[in-house]
């Protein structure tokens, strides 16, 4: 495998759960720290003591460096690794895995191991600030964050796994290419796409409300959050509501700079595209689908659009989208009359241009239908792969991309 860092705070688990993680993986596992007691051949706290924290600092970059280099598998750093700006640097094509604490449990955990040196006088206050100071940099390079207060190792294990197995389709239209990432946990890379954002409207319905919740709270400090709340469906595909969301864009001083993000079905990423698009004559957009049928056409594509009185979506823009984070745990809740519409759209992607599509289907019909199994991802990943090459060479729908709308145009009619 290649390789895996695990970053975070005195008190984290990076050494447990970086061992338990190696194990679950069939991976090695390295501790950069002990990497520098094995170069100076005695313990880090000595190491503070005899040479001062300076001369420690830059043993551990040089451990890094090394490490960084030369294993395959699941590599930990220690907790203050991050603050040296060559470590962020190698750091920035690694998966890196950030694993959160909260005080008081940190607190505990550093209570038992006396060996920390930074933690020798007034743990707490010290902990308090460590914590405060470095979790910026923690999250500059992470590319996944799991808060480990009070969870058991072997859970924490099994997350992060189902986390590092994501699988990216990249949609390479002939303006700017952009990810489709598809996995578990995909929602929390959301800070990943930010880019110069320092406000962010996330746009949901009812029923995706407590997801949008969460999607705020994993915004850093200095970036705003301004939650929405859409009519559901086709109620909030709307001119009038389009309106809406602007008027409040517009009050909470949105620049081009700053970022939309819908949750929740098609209906939502359709119509948060639209705001985004309109709005300053276009901001990014971030699209996260909560069904099947969303995540495998509306959010991908940068189609957006309102349905008026002439008829659906006769009113929109093409305007791609910064990423698309599928997250399969959204879909564990959605019926399975959902989960067979979405399916519908993934056979016809078959048809289209992928057998393997019919045959997984065929094999196992109920195992497609099953939002656990890991068919479903390997099913949403060739649909979307086939919407993206078709999407890449036709992203205005001048020819070849009619064939996406396999079905579409007599729905359309009928439903209206």
């Amino acid at each position: 495998m290649s390789l895996v860092v695990i970053v975070g705070p005195p008190g984290s688990g990076k050494t447990t759960i970086g061992r338990a993680l190696a194990e679950a993986l069939g991976a090695a596992f390295r501790d950069a720290d002990a990497d520098i007691v094995a170069t100076a051949g005695k313990p880090i706290a000595d190491i503070f003591v005899d040479d001062g924290e300076e001369h420690f600092r830059a043993l551990e970059r040089e451990a890094v460096r090394r490490a960084v280099a030369e294993h395959d598998g699941v590599l930990a750093l220690g907790g203050g690794a991050v603050l040296a700006e060559s470590t962020r640097k190698l750091l920035a094509d690694v998966p890196v895995v950030h694993l959160r604490v909260d005080l008081a449990e940190a607190v505990r955990r550093n209570e038992i191991d006396k060996g920390r040196p930074l933690l020798a006088v007034n743990p707490r206050a010290t902990l308090r600030r460590l914590l405060e100071e470095r979790l910026p940099l923690y999250r500059e390079v992470a590319d996944i964050e799991v808060d480990t207060t009070g969870r058991d190792v072997a859970d924490l294990t099994a997350e992060i796994a189902a986390k590092l197995a994501v699988r990216t389709v990249v949609v390479g239209d002939a303006e700017t290419p952009y990810p489709v990432l598809i996995g578990r946990g995909t929602v929390d890379r959301l800070p990943e796409f930010l880019g110069k954002a320092a406000r962010v409207a996330v746009l949901h319905t009812e029923s995706t409300a407590l997801l949008a919740e969460r999607v705020g709270a994993l915004l850093p400090d200095g970036v705003e959050a301004t939650l929405m709340e859409l009519p559901d469906a086709e109620d909030g595909k709307t001119v009038a509501v389009a309106e809406q969301c602007w008027d409040a864009l517009g009050a909470e001083g949105f620049t081009r700079t700053d970022l939309v993000v819908g949750v929740g079905g098609g209906a939502v990423t359709d119509l948060a595209g639209f705001v985004a698009a309109c709005w300053l004559r276009g901001v990014a957009v971030v699209h996260v689908p909560t069904s099947l049928l969303g995540a495998v056409d509306a959010a991908v594509g940068g189609k957006t659009g309102v349905n008026t009185a002439a008829g659906k979506n006769l009113v929109g823009a093409f305007h791609p989208p910064r990423a698309v984070l599928v997250d399969l745990d959204n879909f564990a809740t959605l019926p399975r009359r959902d989960l067979a519409a979405g399916l519908a759209e993934v056979v016809k992607a078959g048809f289209i241009a992928d057998p393997v599509i019919l045959d997984l289907v065929e094999r196992d019909p109920e195992a497609a239908l099953d939002a656990a199994n890991p068919v479903v991802a390997e099913l949403v990943e060739r649909a979307i792969a086939v919407k993206a090459e078709v999407v890449a060479s036709d992203l205005k729908e001048g020819g070849l991309r009619a064939i996406l709308n396999y079905g579409h145009t007599f729905a359309h009619a009928i439903e209206k």
